[in-house]
C-alpha cells in the first residue's frame, strides 16, 4: 500500500465524483498503478484544520529518512522506524508528554506539535550538517520560515538549499547605511544566508526579485548573528578636526 496525498479541487455529490489536486510525484505513482490495468481502490481520509497536513507529515518523514541515511547519532539509527521512535521519545521528553502521546498521524497529531517536531529535526540536521533531500522553504508552514532563516544565519547554512559555509547576504543596502562594511553598525539590518551559487543568483536577478521567488523576508541582524559572522555592532564617531 502506498500513501498518496491530494487536495479536494471539485466535489460533485450527485454523481459521486471527487477531483483531487495532487503533486507531480504522487500523480506519477498513481499512473504507474493505473497502467497495470488492475482495479484500484483508494482510501480517502479527510483532515480538519487542526490535524497535521499531508505536506507537514511528508516533510517530517523525509527529514527522518535523511537523518537515518546520514547514520549520525548512534545505534538507534538501525532502521527508519527506530529513528522515528527515538525522535518521538525526545520530543515527548522535552515537552513533558507521556510516552506514546506524540504522533504524526492525522488521528492523534496536531499542526502545532508537528511544526515543533519538524523544527527539532531541522535543528538536529543543521547541528550535524546532514544533507536534506528536500528544500525546507518549499515545505515549511509560512509562520515557520522566519525561524529557518534565522537558524541558517547562525549556522552559516544556505537558506535555499541547506549547503554549509554560506555567506551572509545583506537585504538592506549597506551603501544606504554608510557604505563601509567594516565601520557601520550592522544591528537591525536585514540579512540572509546564501551559498555561493544562490548568492550569485541574487545579484543576477536583483534582491527584490530573489526575495519574491523564494518567499523570503530576511532577518534583522542581532548580536548573536553579528558575533557568528564577525560583524561590527559599534558606532564609529567621526572626529571633527579644527585647524587653527
Amino acid at each position: 500500500m502506498t500513501e498518496l496525498f491530494g487536495q479536494v479541487n471539485k466535489l460533485d455529490p450527485n454523481k459521486g465524483l471527487v477531483t483531487l489536486r495532487m503533486s507531480d510525484d504522487d500523480l506519477r505513482t498513481l499512473q504507474k498503478y493505473h497502467a497495470t490495468n488492475q482495479q484500484q481502490v483508494l482510501s480517502v481520509i479527510a483532515s480538519d484544520d487542526n490535524e497535521p497536513t499531508p505536506k507537514q507529515r511528508r516533510f517530517a518523514f523525509a527529514l527522518l529518512n535523511d537523518i537515518w541515511l546520514s547514520q549520525v547519532g548512534g545505534a538507534w539509527l538501525e532502521t527508519v522506524e527506530s529513528t522515528r521512535r527515538h525522535f518521538y521519545g525526545m520530543y515527548e521528553y522535552y515537552h513533558g508528554l507521556d510516552f506514546g502521546e506524540f504522533s504524526l498521524s492525522v488521528v492523534k497529531g496536531n499542526k502545532s506539535d508537528t511544526n515543533e517536531f519538524i523544527n527539532m529535526l531541522l535543528d538536529y540536521a543543521a547541528l550535524h550538517d546532514i544533507a536534506l533531500s528536500v528544500k525546507p522553504l518549499n515545505e515549511l508552514e509560512p509562520q515557520e520560515i522566519a525561524r529557518w532563516e534565522y537558524r541558517c544565519l547562525l549556522d552559516k547554512r544556505c537558506v535555499i538549499c541547506g549547503k554549509s559555509h554560506a555567506d551572509l547576504a545583506h537585504v538592506d543596502s549597506v551603501g544606504a547605511n554608510g557604505g563601509n562594511r567594516q565601520k557601520i553598525n550592522h544591528l537591525g539590518l536585514r540579512a540572509m544566508s546564501l551559498c555561493r551559487q544562490h548568492h550569485q543568483e541574487q545579484h543576477k536577478i536583483g534582491i527584490q526579485s530573489f526575495m519574491n521567488r523564494y518567499h523570503l523576508n530576511g532577518i534583522k541582524i542581532d548580536e548573536k548573528i553579528a558575533v557568528a559572522h564577525g560583524l561590527n555592532i559599534k558606532l564609529f564617531k567621526r572626529l571633527k578636526v579644527v585647524l587653527v
